[in-house]
């Protein structure tokens, strides 16, 4: 294949998958079946007291006794959309951290949670996530390149030429 094809069919693959990626994140908020941080906003909490709902908060604090922890809803803009008592939570957080929380609405403050998932247990899992990520793509491309070589001007790959063992290429001569 030419050059000028392999660019163009490239070329109209990008453009696709960033087509799909902005329809996704137009219709995300309207097809998401929980309220989002804008919704509360617009609509106000109380619309959503006595449902199920699924929130992402940030913990403010955390009440180890009564295993109650405070998390604020965002919207978009990072503004706090919601501050929320949450009860029964049962995983350790600190705060800072971030969690979802699935569960009812009991009031405009509190909600009761049947579900809890910690997302980051303090402010520094971010950074150990993010230099993880790095460290593991660096061995991922390294790899990569070790075993294949990539040639610009056609732009393709292929595999590198692998050194012959020498004592493969030995024949025993022993009778």
């Amino acid at each position: 294949m030419r050059l000028s094809r392999r660019v163009a069919v490239v070329a109209v693959l990008l453009v696709a998958l960033g087509g799909l990626c902005v329809h996704y994140g137009a219709t995300h908020d309207d097809n998401w079946p929980h309220p989002t941080g804008e919704q509360l906003q617009e609509r106000g909490v109380e619309a959503f007291v006595g449902d199920r709902v699924l929130l992402f908060g940030e913990v403010r604090s955390v009440d180890a006794d009564a295993d109650v922890i405070t998390i604020h809803v965002v919207d978009n803009s990072d503004a706090v959309a919601a501050e929320l008592a949450v009860s029964g939570v049962d995983e350790r957080v600190e705060p800072g951290g971030v969690v979802q929380v699935y569960g009812v609405l009991e009031s405009e403050t509190t909600m009761r949670a049947a579900e809890t998932v910690v997302v980051n247990r303090d402010r520094s899992a971010t950074a150990f996530k993010l230099g993880a990520s790095v460290v593991g793509l660096c061995l991922a491309v390294g790899y990569f390149l070790r075993q294949w070589r990539v040639n610009g001007r056609s732009l393709a790959v292929g595999p590198r030429a692998v050194d012959a063992d020498p004592e493969a290429d030995e024949v025993d001569h022993r009778g």
